[in-house]
């Protein structure tokens, strides 16, 4: 049930999860899991800044509804009529927000647990985005802007 629609509370379970799990088999400590298991679920306050630049609401309740209703809708499409709606933007769904974690940990360390957080988030969706024919989606945010730009007359379903 969890795979069809991946909530919050599944990523943040999930998120624990595993930050638990590398806690007790590696040798970060309790700040640097807890670093891991935040970003692995708060990484989509993209979600809800994308809410309120396209609605001009800051209702965190709205948002969650709002996108809630618009996934169970997009979800009953066929693969095909997916595939035609714009992507939703979201800037910290993708590789280059990871590399540039990456790239800053080198002068602040602890971004590196928060880019493992964002990199199991994003492998969640990929998993969900992939039983729904959808695996192309998160990868990118220059690909999401490209595929926004490439159907422009369309509009976003979220």
């Amino acid at each position: 049930m969890f795979l069809i629609k991946m909530l919050p509370k599944w990523h943040a379970l999930f998120g624990f999860l595993f930050a638990y799990l590398i806690f007790w088999f590696t040798n970060i400590n309790i700040f640097q899991a807890s670093l891991i298991f935040l970003a692995s679920f708060f990484i989509d306050i993209d979600h809800y800044l994308y809410y309120i630049l396209t609605k001009k609401r800051f209702s965190l309740k709205s948002s969650y509804n709002w996108f809630k209703i618009r996934r169970d809708k997009f979800l009953q499409l066929s693969n095909k009529e997916k595939r035609k709606h714009k992507q939703t933007i979201l800037i910290f769904h993708g590789f280059e927000p990871i590399i540039a974690l990456f790239l800053l940990s080198s002068v602040f360390p602890l971004l590196k647990f928060i880019a493992i957080g964002f990199i199991f988030h994003i492998a969640l969706d990929l998993i969900v985005e992939f039983k729904h024919g959808l695996v192309h989606y998160k990868l990118s945010i220059i690909y999401s802007i490209y595929n926004h730009i490439l159907k422009r007359k369309r509009k976003p379903f979220f």
